[in-house]
């Protein structure tokens, strides 16, 4: 959806329409899948003994799987500005620092390569899940309501703030609500729901999902939400931008996983986990791909065009996960955790 969203050509877009339309909403289904993975993925904590969150561990290994790719792509794109032609406002020079340490978007709105504002997003939410987990663990009911108070609070802030932009204020007024919309400090009111039911399926304690039948029906009834609130708000909406659809989002997730994994037996195959695996990476070369494609390779015109085009990104995807990606993963990783004694001649 990515892709048709960004890369589709006009002449095809009524045929996508139903697909495309408000397509930005695939980030927040995103960044709601990102809490409830790291929150499941950091199940020993939330039931062992462990007093205190591993921050370090936590924070080499975000690194390690996110940053590698992030870099390659603002350095790909970079070449191509200053050696083949350039995308970008001279101010990127300037920008790159922030670019570079992730957090433009914290700051600014957009980013030298697009897609990487959402891994901006992402670089804010990583730095607080530890303190978010912690939390979490000690308070899980006063969790549950400071999520869906925030949550309201972040719509109503984002709804305001779009109003703003379009009033005709001082500059640095204009540029400072430019900079708070669609901010990663109120987005995360969408990675907070993803947490919430994260937790709530380490504990399994949700009786209404414990029915496949059940399940079968929230699955459908959620995806039916989704999908008519895309095709039916109007494009761009200010409240699907804001999270609108994270507790729609927290009953499908909740209920595709509580599925016996004899039913889900499809998305376990090798090629489902491997197109996982480089989804990360079709996601942030989306954009790199695409300028040094239409520049060497054929102008994105046609269906078969866009074809070829996510072919042959699935194919540098896939390249780059075997020989950047999961290397230099490996090398993060071991440098950072590995206990290191420092020996004082004197």
């Amino acid at each position: 959806m990515v892709i048709l969203f960004h890369y589709t050509p006009a002449g095809l877009g009524p045929s996508v329409a139903f697909i495309i339309k408000n397509g930005n909403e695939a980030v927040n289904f995103f960044f709601f899948i990102s809490g409830f993975v790291l929150t499941i993925s950091n199940g020993k904590f939330f039931n062992g003994d462990k007093a205190r969150f591993p921050k370090k561990e936590f924070y080499v290994k975000r690194i390690a799987r996110i940053y590698p790719l992030y870099v390659l792509a603002i350095l790909m794109l970079l070449s191509f500005h200053y050696g083949i032609k350039s995308i970008d406002t001279p101010t990127v020079i300037y920008r790159m620092p922030f670019e570079i340490a992730g957090v433009q978007r914290w700051l600014y709105a957009g980013s030298f390569n697009y897609p990487g504002w959402s891994i901006s997003c992402e670089f804010m939410f990583y730095l607080l899940f530890p303190f978010i987990a912690q939390y979490l663990r000690v308070n899980r009911a006063g969790f549950a309501k400071l999520v869906w108070v925030y949550f309201f609070l972040a719509l109503i802030a984002t709804f305001g703030l779009s109003i703003l932009i379009k009033q005709n204020l001082p500059m640095l007024a204009g540029k400072l609500v430019v900079a708070l919309y669609l901010n990663p400090i109120l987005l995360i009111s969408v990675f907070l729901f993803g947490v919430l039911a994260g937790k709530c399926f380490i504990e399994n304690k949700l009786i209404f999902f414990k029915n496949s039948w059940n399940n079968v029906l929230s699955v459908v009834a959620a995806a039916a939400v989704i999908g008519l609130a895309k095709y039916y708000a109007p494009n761009g909406s200010v409240l699907l931008k804001g999270g609108a659809l994270a507790p729609v989002y927290f009953v499908f997730i909740i209920a595709v996983t509580s599925f016996k994994k004899e039913s889900t037996k499809l998305f376990s195959s090798k090629l489902f986990i491997f197109l996982g695996e480089i989804s990360y990476g079709m996601y942030i070369f989306q954009y790199p791909v695409y300028v040094f494609y239409t520049r060497y390779v054929a102008k994105m015109e046609t269906g078969a065009d866009l074809l070829l085009f996510t072919l042959a990104l699935i194919a540098f995807t896939s390249l780059t996960h075997t020989l950047v990606e999961k290397p230099m993963r490996k090398v993060i990783t071991t440098w950072g955790l590995t206990k290191r004694t420092v020996v004082i001649n004197g």
